[in-house]
């Protein structure tokens, strides 16, 4: 899980337990350790966090099957003492710890994993990170096919009647974009291998007969009986006797889809954690069991205190199967959004850590000359969503003048400041094996503003005024500003830079009431994919409402090359590379050894998610990608076991 360089930026509390770090004793009340945590956490709940000043405390008071080693960042064990893989890459087996406990003293079983993982996928639960373990056999099915099929059977089939009904012989090709839009079919359809619902969503716009449209609503019949028996399949199975399941109290069995490479990293990613699920369903608990006094939790720390506005304060466990490794008795974590009051506590000696981009940015040139800054490269990205439901904005070539609109290297040069690349892809660079693709994104202004001119906003008249969201911190609000003036001094468009308290902002781009929104992606393990599933049609991080069924099959493929090996016609068909394809998938064909068929199937998923990452840089632009981080920030000289770059 290589979300940056720094040995445990969000796992720094857990890399404690194995380098040691070790702290100068300070003056009475203070904790062993304290850092700066930002924005108040919305909930200490792993399956429903998605947060990075969430993640932080979650990978502190919580343990999963694998862990990241300090150093490397490469999936050790953690709860899992060790685990077999079966030769096809697609069965897991974990051998739990038999002295792992929570923190009442209760051991840690394989029952605790499945009871977190069913939860993790069960609709009601709402986890943005669900769609994260869909590699496992069951989970999609569990997590979005009942919805789906209620989506077909009702709402969709209902829209579909009334326009029927409506239009004797031909429906006009503005009812059926009006269908399609207003009813999500991308999303709702997502997956089907039905070649007439398939070949439905990639028509080209334009009238259909009204008998046509009678025939393929028998088609969105079936398709929903089909998606609802896939879901009672899974309600049955997963988390009892498939998908994943436990064997015995010590042995937890998973079934992958398909070979994932980067699955040990999901399994120390924080919505794979355990939970307890006598706290969680106990009584008045189900919304607030994370809470001091309530939580149980099996990390090498426990919450003591969560004073909202001032602290959270952990405290060593003395039930953590590593407890003998773990230096620190005590760790508070501030949510300190005022970057000044965070330096001045920092220079004061209040504050041990002060993270990334948690300082003034206009004094970046002089804090990085001090020998307690340190800087490396990290896998995130810094952007802007765009709300594609939204006019203007659901116009492509509008959202490729606001991509073509913006100076990224004046951004990183002049606002930020501190060595950041200019981002005109999604995917950062560094992800060894992946060859990113053509990308579209440039700083021309002149193309943006034919391109307004061309979708009816001729040197911005017409075009609606607009705001760009922000979550409040002063280094966002900069970078909202510099956005802002640039589209109204390059396009003549009326924009205005707008703040809101970080669970405010979280709401509102959730709930697409936002016109453009400033994100910024951690990767949660070091491959394309971490990145680029993000914008799957419907996903729980999209956030945008944009959904294309051409990137939504390129990252089925991409999950399941085999699957793409038996049936490549439709990707091949709208592949930019479909002859690099076509020729690394007779070369897997053609292989008679494992070792070199495996090797090709890994190149020909990371062309796939290549194929995916120009969608959206070259055709589509759902968002505007800005810069690439670089991980600096401050440490004490004091501290030990704090790394700065990973080691080989």
């Amino acid at each position: 899980m290589r979300r940056s360089l720094i040995s445990a930026l969000l796992v720094l509390l857990a890399a404690i337990l194995i380098v040691g770090l070790t702290l100068s004793k300070s003056t009475s009340g203070r904790a062993d350790f304290t850092f700066i945590n930002g924005s108040e956490p919305k909930t200490l709940d792993p399956q429903l966090m998605t947060g990075e000043p969430e993640g932080r405390v979650a990978e502190s008071l919580f343990e999963g099957l694998t862990r990241l080693e300090a150093r490397t960042l490469q999936p050790v064990p953690g709860v899992a003492e060790s685990w077999d893989i079966s030769p096809d890459g697609k069965t897991y087996t974990f051998h739990l710890r038999q002295d792992a406990r929570w923190s009442d003293g209760r051991p840690v079983t394989a029952q605790d994993f499945t009871y977190a993982w069913r939860r993790l996928q069960a609709p009601a639960t709402a986890a943005e990170y669900a769609y994260i373990m869909h590699v496992v056999r069951y989970a999609e099915a569990l997590n979005t096919h009942e919805g789906q099929a209620e989506q077909l059977e009702g709402p969709v089939l209902k829209a579909v009647d009334g326009l029927i009904a409506k239009h004797a012989a031909t429906v006009p090709a503005a009812a059926l974009k009006e269908l399609a839009q207003k009813q999500s079919l991308d999303g709702v359809l997502k997956g089907t291998p039905n070649p007439a619902l398939r070949a439905f969503l990639l028509r080209k716009p334009g009238d259909l007969a009204t008998a046509e449209l009678a025939k393929l609503r028998a088609e969105l019949v079936s398709e929903g009986a089909r998606r609802r028996s896939l879901y009672r399949e899974a309600n049955q199975h997963y988390g009892i006797d498939g998908g994943v399941f436990a064997k015995d109290a010590r042995t937890l069995v998973v079934e992958l889809v398909a070979p994932t490479p980067y699955f040990l990293e999901l399994t120390a990613f924080y919505p794979s954690y355990p939970a307890p699920r006598w706290a969680i369903e106990a009584k008045d608990s189900s919304h607030d069991w994370f809470l001091p006094g309530k939580i149980v939790s099996n990390g090498a720390f426990n919450l003591a205190v969560w004073r909202v506005g001032d602290r959270i304060r952990l405290e060593r466990s003395q039930t953590y199967w590593g407890r003998a490794d773990v230096a620190l008795a005590t760790a508070d974590l501030l949510p300190i959004e005022n970057l000044t009051t965070g330096l001045n506590l920092y220079l004061t000696g209040e504050v041990d850590w002060l993270p990334s981009n948690y300082y003034p940015q206009d004094l970046g040139p002089y804090l990085r000359q001090r020998p307690d800054f340190y800087s490396g490269p990290a896998l995130i990205t810094y952007y802007y969503r765009i709300n594609c439901t939204r006019k203007p904005f659901d116009d492509v070539r509008v959202r490729k003048a606001l991509n073509l609109a913006i100076d990224r290297a004046a951004l990183t040069r002049d606002v930020t400041g501190m060595g950041q690349i200019p981002g005109y892809y999604f995917v950062p660079p560094g992800i060894r094996g992946y060859e990113r693709p053509e990308t579209s994104i440039r700083y021309d202004v002149a193309e943006a503003r034919r391109l307004l001119a061309e979708a009816g906003f001729a040197d911005g008249r017409g075009f609606p005024k607009f705001g760009v969201l922000y979550n409040t911190t002063e280094s966002h609000k900069k970078i909202a500003e510099f956005i802002a003036d640039q589209l109204h001094r390059n396009l003549n468009l009326s924009v205005s830079a707008y703040n809101q308290e970080w669970q405010s902002y979280q709401q509102s781009y959730r709930s697409l009431d936002y016109d453009l929104s400033r994100a910024g992606w951690v990767g949660d393990y070091e491959d394309p994919n971490t990145f680029l599933d993000i914008w799957i049609t419907n996903g729980g991080n999209n956030a945008t409402g944009w959904g294309n069924l051409v990137y939504d099959r390129l990252l089925e493929a991409a999950g399941n090359v085999e699957q793409f090996l038996s049936s490549p016609e439709f990707l091949l068909e709208h592949a930019k590379q479909p002859a690099a394809l076509k020729e690394t998938a007779e070369q897997i064909r053609a292989s008679s050894q494992a070792e070199q068929r495996l090797a090709g199937m890994t190149k020909l998923r990371l062309q796939l998610l290549s194929e995916a990452e120009a969608i959206l840089v070259h055709d589509e632009f759902p968002l505007i990608p800005l810069y690439f981080y670089l991980i600096n920030g401050m440490v004490k000289p004091n501290v030990k076991g704090f790394y700065a770059k990973l080691e080989s």
